[in-house]
């Protein structure tokens, strides 16, 4: 294989640093989505739920009704059926 000769050493250099770059800004908005999950969350009291906000569908799950073995509510019901079709 033929060596590189300095402008294409400079190219490739200067594409790695771009990705980098990508890199980082992709990290970055992940962090401001977590912040402005944190905030919506904190907003409207769902703190105190395990999962409450779907990132991806932005859906606020609803926490699980205490069982007494009387049956399933529909909204479990739908709710399971949503996770079994993803």
């Amino acid at each position: 294989m033929a060596e590189l000769d300095a402008e294409d050493r400079y190219q490739m250099r200067k594409l790695q640093m771009e990705i980098d770059k990508k890199g980082l800004e992709v990290q970055k908005a992940q962090q401001e989505l977590d912040r402005f999950l944190l905030e919506m969350e904190r907003k409207h009291n769902l703190l105190d739920q395990e999962e409450p906000i779907d990132p991806k569908t932005a859906k606020i799950k609803e926490s699980s009704p205490a069982r007494n073995g009387k049956g399933r509510p529909e909204a479990l019901l739908t709710a399971e059926l949503e996770e079994a079709a993803a």
